[in-house]
């Protein structure tokens, strides 16, 4: 099992992995980073992380350039919200696991369906779901305090 040293150098790099894709995605040169799928019409940004205490699992179109503009802005801001959703995670996954203690977990999704979140206590049970992030983010606020040295907003589309 890693120590909890090297899953927050694991987190600080995937953090810095989702920020460079933010960019690409702001950019307006498109998306290189966590893009899988083939075909002009079948592209997906993907992203999955898995530890004990969190899951993430992301797999959101992306690039459909037989869609309308209008649906691939709306692609577009999903997955800016996805990403700012998981470097959030991320960014509070230490603090919360000795908050909340051994054995809570974290389980975010968001696909072609629409997004969803759980989250259970260190006995297994379900605390809270939904549909909506906007419990889950407000959840964290308290974890960031001042602290965060660039804050995160995520809008969901």
């Amino acid at each position: 099992m890693e120590n909890e040293k090297d899953m927050e150098a694991k987190r600080a790099e995937a953090i810095e992995e989702l920020r460079a894709a933010l960019a690409e995605l702001k950019s307006g040169e498109g998306l290189m980073r966590f893009v899988g799928g083939h075909g002009i019409q079948s592209q997906v940004f993907e992203f999955e992380w898995n530890e004990p205490s969190l899951e993430i699992s992301f797999r959101i179109p992306y690039g459909r350039v037989l869609s309308d503009e209008e649906s691939q802005k709306e692609d577009n801001e999903e997955i800016g919200a996805a990403i700012r959703m998981a470097m959030l995670l991320l960014t509070v996954e230490g603090q919360r696991s000795k908050v909340e203690g051994q054995g809570a977990r974290i389980e975010v999704s968001c696909d072609e369906r629409g997004a969803a979140y759980a989250v259970y206590d260190a006995d297994g049970e379900l605390e809270d779901s939904g549909e909506d992030w906007t419990p889950l983010v407000k959840r964290f606020e308290s974890y960031l305090g001042d602290s965060s040295a660039e804050p995160l907003s995520i809008i969901w589309p």
